[in-house]
């Protein structure tokens, strides 16, 4: 779960042995529920969704693989046919503007390299290779915009009734771009686009600039009330970082552009779409909507709805392909924002296509652990971020296949905690659950945020030796400062991990620590996940999970579950990296048939789903590595 910590968090991330006990008060004073200003317009909630796939969503395909091309851009022709170009890449020609057309969008015909005659220009010269060209069609005109070798932006016109015809290019319009693009306007206006979003009106005939360029960038006005922090001020500075590409959408004028963020711990470029009034703004903030896409051209389907094309680069690992062109179907969110349609998927993983198994309330840190009854139980954070004192608890849920799964009910309500929390707002977090086979009962451990003072983790353990309890506290109060407490059972005994990576060994009481207190680290003595640390062990080898940010925090990145390895408990850990993709705070475990799966609840904008329970089939073998499976043909 993403915690950014309020005023005296830093205690947090102090380990520490067994806390003093403090008196508790005979009358519970509860401060006003206020929302945790963090959460306001959280990542995790569905407004903020840029994927939201259907039970039947299928994988993007290529409708062109001819040849490796990147920068891909298509228009329609009059005609209702396409017309295609790109930046050609390694064999075959790569100078001049290569063009394919297709009357349905399947078969391709090759019409280029493009006729070009302009000042400057020597019709087939071989050093001519103009990058990142881009084709609009206005009405009866074909445009061509491209840079070229020196780095001039250019626009050449010819017949859409004749793409393979003569091209007249414009004299240098602007020194120095890159990313050129053509839009026009209804009423025949050029504008010239180049870069993360220059723009400059052209005059009439497109043959130079009609005023001074300009740069667009969303409305600084909807950052007053809450500025983002950290990693995430490129939303106020821009809409992408290049390709910038404009399109009309009734009276909205569609800004696109892309950028990579560096989420999913790859080089992910995803186009980024603002929207305004006017060509020149006021924007809104950008939305992510179409992941792994590459540099964007939005086109228009024959139903009239707006599509991007896709054309991912290869170094993006969790691209469905590269170097060659789909298109990503967009529709609108409830509250009108562009995105992903519902029907295809665009991240090769296998959780790309997972679905919640729990949607009758909210779920974050899902816990499961296969008790000795032979049954799955789970437990996780609850109403949203967590409920508050005295509201809620931890409460279970079970199931016998990991796919039905009945409530329980709850297990525990705030009682016998041993603390005084004052007037402060307490919310319970990240509950664990976990089958102890030497005590042979169950253990829960459960987190308290205490507004301006902290978090701090207490340990109860079933007295029934079933996961129904009753429970009581292990210790006189909570057991560490810090949160997202995790039992892990050795062969030599029980530990206890939290925060980001404390461990101790718990004495045979479970009521404080016997020795020194240690950090897990990776080789590079970084943290393997930032909160929401795991353990598991298979074939001599300690899996340690975490949970961490990958790109822009709480805006356009990914909450993935991150994983090092060792041989030994105390380690050292091999160098941390990404094993589920958006797993974030989650638990790896072993099922009744030896197969591993990972808890997820979903907490970025590109997660399948958001805030719910889930699982995710996980890879532990390679023989020291942890993965998720790809997607095959049928999005399974």
């Amino acid at each position: 779960m993403q915690k950014t910590l309020l005023a005296g968090a830093a205690a947090l991330i102090l380990p520490c042995l067994v806390a003093p006990v403090a008196a508790q008060e005979a009358k519970v004073k509860v401060a006003p529920k206020v929302a945790d200003d963090i959460f306001l317009d959280h990542p995790s909630m569905d407004r903020n969704a840029a994927v939201m796939p259907a039970l039947d969503a299928k994988p993007v395909t290529p409708l062109f693989h001819q040849r490796a091309i990147g920068d891909a851009s298509m228009a329609r022709l009059p005609d209702g046919g396409w017309i295609l170009t790109g930046t050609t890449l390694r064999n075959g020609d790569r100078h001049g503007v290569e063009l394919w057309t297709s009357a349905d969008g399947k078969a391709w015909k090759k019409i280029g390299p493009a006729r070009i005659t302009g000042p400057g220009i020597t019709p087939g010269d071989v050093a001519e290779r103009y990058l990142a060209p881009s084709v609009t069609v206005a009405g009866e005109r074909l445009y061509l915009a491209f840079a070229d070798k020196t780095g001039c932006a250019r626009i050449a016109v010819g017949a859409a009734a004749t793409p393979g015809g003569d091209f007249t290019a414009s004299p240098c319009l602007v020194d120095g771009a890159e990313d050129v693009s053509l839009f026009v306007d209804r009423d025949g206006t050029g504008y010239l686009l180049w870069g993360g979003g220059q723009i400059a009106r052209l005059a009439p005939g497109f043959a130079k600039l009609a005023e001074s360029p300009r740069f667009l960038k969303p409305d600084q006005a909807l950052f007053a009330q809450h500025p983002p922090v950290g990693k995430d001020w490129p939303v106020r500075t821009h809409v992408g970082r290049r390709g910038a590409t404009m399109v009309r959408e009734g009276d909205r004028y569609l800004l696109a552009a892309s950028e990579v963020t560096g989420r999913l711990r790859t080089a992910t470029e995803d186009v980024f779409v603002a929207e305004a009034p006017t060509p020149y703004g006021p924007f809104t903030m950008r939305m992510l909507a179409a992941p792994h896409a590459g540099k964007p051209s939005i086109v228009r389907l024959d139903d009239g709805t707006l599509a991007a094309v896709y054309n991912p680069r290869c170094e993006d690992g969790f691209a469905l392909f590269c170097e060659q062109v789909g298109l990503v179907p967009l529709e609108r969110a409830p509250d009108g924002r562009l995105r992903q349609a519902s029907s295809v998927i665009t991240e090769d993983s296998a959780v790309a296509s997972r679905h919640a198994l729990v949607t009758s309330e909210t779920i974050r840190d899902p816990s499961v652990t296969l008790g000795g009854d032979g049954f799955y139980y789970l437990a996780g954070t609850l109403g949203g971020f967590g409920k508050q004192r005295p509201d809620g608890g931890v409460k279970l849920w079970r199931s016998a296949d990991l796919e039905k799964w009945d409530e329980v009910g709850f297990v525990f309500h705030w009682e016998g905690m041993g603390y005084d929390f004052k007037d402060h707002v307490a919310e319970l977090w990240a509950p664990e659950i976990h089958w102890s086979k030497k005590d042979k009962t169950f253990y829960l451990a459960f987190s308290v945020m205490e507004r301006g003072v902290g978090g701090k983790t207490w340990l109860y353990r079933s007295t029934s030796g079933k996961a129904e309890g009753p429970y009581v506290n292990t210790t006189g109060s909570f057991l560490v400062e810090g949160i997202d407490g995790f039992p892990f059972e050795d062969d030599d005994g029980m530990y206890f991990l939290w925060g980001g990576g404390s461990i101790g060994k718990l004495n045979a009481k479970r009521s404080g620590f016997d020795g020194p207190v240690r950090k897990l680290v990776d080789v590079d003595g970084d943290a393997v996940g930032y909160e929401g640390n795991a353990l598991i062990k298979a074939d001599g080898v300690y899996y340690l999970t975490g949970a961490e940010w990958n790109g822009p925090l709480r805006t356009h990145g990914t909450y993935d579950m991150m994983y090092a390895t060792s041989k030994t408990l105390m380690g050292p850990y091999s160098q941390r990296r990404l094993g589920a993709p958006h797993g974030g705070h989650g638990t790896p475990f072993r099922d009744k048939e030896e197969r591993y799966w990972y808890t997820m609840f979903g907490n970025d904008v590109t997660a399948p789903w958001r805030m719910h329970f889930g699982l995710v089939p996980i890879d532990i073998g390679d023989p020291e590595a942890i993965g998720v499976p790809r997607l095959d043909a049928s999005g399974k």
